[in-house]
């Protein structure tokens, strides 16, 4: 066998390769598109179904003793975004930085809520960096909006509207809960649920 003739051979197998692995690659990329479009829906995740849709101004006594607002109509026009936290949990305290700076980011009047003690609040406090003037300790709060686990976010409108609802383990749960406003669904799984083939294409 010439020399040419061992190279076109050599050639050939080496394109027959590359067009196995592109096959190979176009097959992976159909399959984690697929899996995408299961998993895509898991935004913040709500797990239980709230009391109320629409929060009424409700005033509460912060740790400091400071009256704050939660829920109603807001004169700053600005929504406001409930978090649930406790000092016991560890991804509580990962994400409260993630959460001031998003809140600030997005221009959203931030609460933190808890249910335990007053002591065990403080302690909580001090664990995750929060100000006592930032802070309510209300359980009826919590029951009314299906809380049932932390790190746990509700996104109110300006007029105290629920507009999105659920656990955020991370970034990318606290933007979803802002996908409503131009989605129009509460959740990425009621999107998703109601257009199956929003990453067809």
């Amino acid at each position: 066998m010439s020399d040419t003739t061992t190279l076109i051979c050599a050639q050939s197998v080496i394109w027959l390769v590359v067009f196995g692995l592109c096959a190979v690659i176009a097959l992976l990329f159909q399959r984690v598109r697929g899996f995408y479009r299961r998993i895509a829906p898991l935004g913040a995740l709500a797990p239980t179904a709230a009391a109320i849709d629409h929060l009424p101004a409700t005033r509460l006594l912060s740790l400091s003793g400071r009256e704050v607002t939660a829920g109603g109509s807001r004169d700053d026009g600005r929504p406001q975004l409930l978090v649930f936290v406790s000092g016991s949990c560890p991804v509580s305290r990962k994400m409260v930085p993630i959460i001031n700076d998003f809140a600030r980011r997005e221009h959203l009047s931030l609460l933190y809520c808890g249910d335990e003690s007053d002591e065990a609040q403080k302690r909580t406090i001090a664990a995750l960096g929060l100000s006592e003037n930032g802070f309510v300790n209300d359980p009826a709060i919590g029951r009314l909006l299906g809380v049932d686990r932390v790190p746990f976010a509700v996104l109110l409108d300006p007029t105290g509207a629920v507009q999105a609802r659920g656990l955020v383990n991370n970034l990318e749960h606290l933007e979803s809960l802002l996908g409503v406003q131009e989605t129009g669904y509460r959740s990425l799984q009621g999107f998703m649920t109601a257009n199956p083939q929003a990453l067809a294409g």
